[in-house]
This record gives structure tokens, sequence and C-alpha cells, in this order.
């Protein structure tokens, strides 16, 4: 089978490109906007915008499958999956497999099935995540096949968002135990999984007229208190702080802006490698406080997963947080980071 992963240079998609390079049934590449990341490693890759209708129908011609990985603003999650709904469907492409985000259901608790509509608070990222999924359904409605996959909270090795950051606010004594704050469910899931999700879909027998969908989140899951106190044990970042709601609002609401704004200013001038306090959107307050969690049962039934346990993705990622972060020593078989 031919796949195509859009998107290829993100976190998920980098994984996803080193586990098809590896599946004796797949020949992948790669792509994205800046073209070659990986070529180094012997992976196949081209560049492309896939706002780019003309310039992604001409990719994808050949193509078994694409895999929608692509992240970033609202135009290039709501406006690209339209233009790769039209491209695929003008190049023939018949499979696409689709990377949404359980922020689809808003501000929904309690347990989550695929067929839930989203609670009244829907932010934009979860606005541009829907017209993505309403894309999808055009392209399904055009003989397309499409199988759409909603992760949780992505974890895992080289998980800059909830285990590099997180753990960097832990050991600055930002985050810490919420309190009822942090007693949200936090659907965490490793990235390995949501490849394993991605290799079922590409295989998976789909029903003319139906798109299925799935939630992705491990079984056993914590709530984030429980998460932010493991990872704070397994870095070496205790003791624990209790940290106020009150605390949480002014770091995201005060100081939240600034330090996006410096970080991107950053980048433009291309000082990557400055570093600067992490900022806490403020949404994140909302989310380790929400009492949701999605239902994973269909995905495991139906795409035959195995998922990883807990212990298993908390240890590889606090591993990888101590490599990245220079470890010194370790004490009662902990190992202890320098920042």
């Amino acid at each position: 089978m031919k796949v195509i992963v859009l998107g290829g240079t993100g976190y998920i998609g980098t994984r996803l490109m080193e586990i098809l390079t590896l599946t004796p049934w797949a020949e992948a590449t790669g792509a994205s906007r800046t073209g070659p990341g990986m070529a180094q490693k012997g992976m196949d890759w081209l560049a492309v915008n896939t706002c780019d209708a003309a310039a992604l129908t001409r990719v994808l011609k050949g193509f078994d499958a694409v895999v929608n990985c692509v992240a970033g603003d609202r135009q290039s999650i709501a406006d690209g999956a339209r233009t790769l709904a039209e491209a695929a469907a003008a190049a023939g492409c018949p499979r696409i497999i689709h990377l949404s985000t359980m922020s689809v259901y808003g501000d929904l608790e309690g347990l989550v099935s695929e067929d839930m509509q989203p609670g009244p608070q829907l932010g934009w990222y979860g606005k541009a995540k829907r017209e993505a999924e309403n894309a999808m359904a055009g392209f399904a409605k055009a003989d397309g096949k499409v199988v759409m996959l909603r992760p949780g909270c992505v974890f895992g090795p080289g998980s800059e968002l909830w285990v590099g950051r997180t753990a960097r606010w832990l050991r600055s004594g930002r985050l810490g135990d919420l309190g009822v704050g942090g007693d949200g469910w936090s659907n965490l899931v490793h990235v390995d999984d949501i490849c394993q999700a991605v290799l079922a879909a590409l295989r998976l027998e789909i029903v003319a007229g139906t798109i299925p969908v799935f939630n992705l989140a491990a079984p056993d899951s914590p709530r984030w208190n429980d998460y932010f106190i493991d990872l704070a044990v397994a870095t070496g970042a205790t003791p624990v702080r209790r940290i106020s709601a009150r605390q949480i609002r002014l770091d995201s609401l005060v100081a939240g802006a600034p330090l996006k704004i410096a970080e991107r200013l950053l980048r433009r001038m291309g000082k990557r490698h400055v570093r600067i306090p992490d900022p806490m959107p403020p949404g994140l307050t909302r989310l380790w406080g929400q009492h949701i969690r999605l239902d994973s049962g269909p995905a495991t039934r139906s795409l035959h997963l195995a998922w990883t346990s807990y212990p298993d993705a908390l240890q590889s990622s606090a591993d990888w947080f101590c490599r990245k972060g220079r470890p010194t020593g370790s004490v009662a078989g902990e190992t202890i980071c320098t920042p």
C-alpha cells in the first residue's frame, strides 16, 4: 500500500513515518511544507503546501491512502482539510485517515462516545477541527473512504506538549497538585498507540457511505493530578507543590500572552536555541478540571488495539525527558534530571 503522511514533520507524523518504514505491507512517503526534513533517515519525502489544491492533487496521484496529521492554525486545519478532500477526489486517492481531536467535544463531561455532539463551549481549535471533519464527510459522500481518529492528549518520548513542557512547569514550581482544579481525566494516549491505530485504519474494511470514528485514549489513563505527581516523581521534580486555582489563572492570564509573543519573536529571528519559560495557555486550566472521559472501547474492538500501559508510557516519557535534560544520577533507582 502506497501511503503518504501529510504533516510528517510533526510529533505524531514523525513517529508514524518511522513505524511505517518498518511495516512490510506499506510504502511510506512523508510530506510537509518545508520539504525533506527526514531524508537523512532514508525516507521518501515531498514538499507541498496542503492549502494549494493543484499542488496537492499532483502529489496525491498514485497513492492508495493519505494520513492527515496536519496541525497549526485555523487555516491549516480547516481550509487544509477541505483542500485535501478535493485534491484526493481529483487525484483518485481512495482513502483518508484523518487525525482529529477530543477538542471537538467542547466542554462535555462524563463518558463520551463518538456519536455525541459538542458542548456549547467550543474553542477555535475545536471549531477548526469540526470544520475539518465536515470536509472529510464531504469526501465520503463522493465515494471516498474515511476513517477519523479522535485522540486525547498524546504523550510519550518526544512529546513537548504533555511531557517536556509539563515537566519543566513541575520543576519550576509553576505546576503541581491543583486540587479540584486538576481532578479531570487526562485521556492520555501513547504516541505509538496512535500509530498502531493509523495502521489498523489503513486496512479497515469500510461499509460504503459510512465513516468509522474512533476515540483514542488509554483505558488506564489517570486524572491530571495523578499524572502531575507521577511525572514529577519520575523526573526528580519533588516535592510537588500545591498550586491554587488563583496562581494558575494569574500565570496563564498575566504571563501567558507576553511569553507567547516572545516565543514567536524568537522563532522569527531564528533564535530557537534561546530558552524562555513556557507560556501556560488559559485553555489548559479548563481542560485540567474537565471531567471528560473518552470511551475508547470501539477502537479497542474494531482496531484490535493493545494499549501501552500507563506505567510503561510514563516511564518512557520520563526517560526521554531525563536524557534531554542531562541526567546527573539516580537515587533509589529513580533518575534525577537537571533543568
